[in-house]
């Protein structure tokens, strides 16, 4: 039986490569793709569940069998508006989001946060990036796998001035991140974190697990 995803954040910049991936490679995969708005893909395998990551999700005659979950949900402070508006996203939809499919029967939960997450950090974008990661411990899922990829590289709708910096600079400092210790910031191109969470989900390990960016990139 083909393994199948239920997808929340398909038409964001990592969920847009899972999605091309998924759908170029098992053709009896399933992918419910859970979100505000449905991907810009015509394909019998993609299913869109409309939900706001605020309740129950209305899966109507759509319930997955035989899948994992797969969580790129987020955003940025200055796209969110707000310090709170932006937890309601990273935190709160991220939550509801693995409630809900565990609930649903999701094998694994599979979710990709940051390099530098952490709850005690000084930074608000790693404190809450931490803090969700505690919680989605705290649930004792079968299995849940965690991702904290560096700064992201890929085709992106919007404009993030930080992210283009980073890829105009990589291919000039890729023999520096090779250095003892570099490997965790070495920024991370979409299309590889994406592939590297399809061959973990493949065979997921029970329990909790973190996966850091020099991990994924090695």
């Amino acid at each position: 039986m083909s393994l199948n995803y239920i997808l929340a954040g398909a038409t964001g910049l990592v969920g847009s490569e899972l999605l091309r991936q998924i759908t170029a490679g098992d053709t009896n995969a399933k992918v419910f793709c859970i979100g505000r708005s449905a991907p810009p893909v015509e394909n019998k395998s993609v299913i869109f569940i409309a939900h706001d990551f605020s309740g129950a999700i209305d899966w109507q005659k759509n319930k997955p069998q035989n899948a994992v979950a797969l969580c790129v949900l987020g955003t940025t402070i200055k796209k969110a508006g707000s310090q709170e508006a932006f937890h309601k996203v990273d935190f709160d939809f991220v939550l509801n989001f693995a409630e809900e499919t565990a609930r649903a029967g999701a094998t694994a939960l599979h979710v990709v946060t940051a390099h530098g997450a952490s709850a005690h950090s000084s930074i608000f974008y790693n404190r809450v990036k931490g803090a969700i990661e505690e919680k989605l411990q705290s649930l004792q899922l079968p299995s849940l796998h965690i991702y904290r990829p560096s700064i992201l590289l890929g085709e992106r709708n919007e404009r993030r001035t930080g992210e283009s910096i980073a890829a105009s600079a990589v291919k000039f400092l890729a023999p520096i991140f090779k250095l003892p210790g570099l490997a965790n910031v070495q920024p991370t191109p979409a299309a590889h974190l994406a592939a590297y969470i399809l061959r973990v989900a493949q065979d997921a390990a029970p329990g909790n697990h973190i996966h850091s960016n020099a991990e994924i990139m090695r």
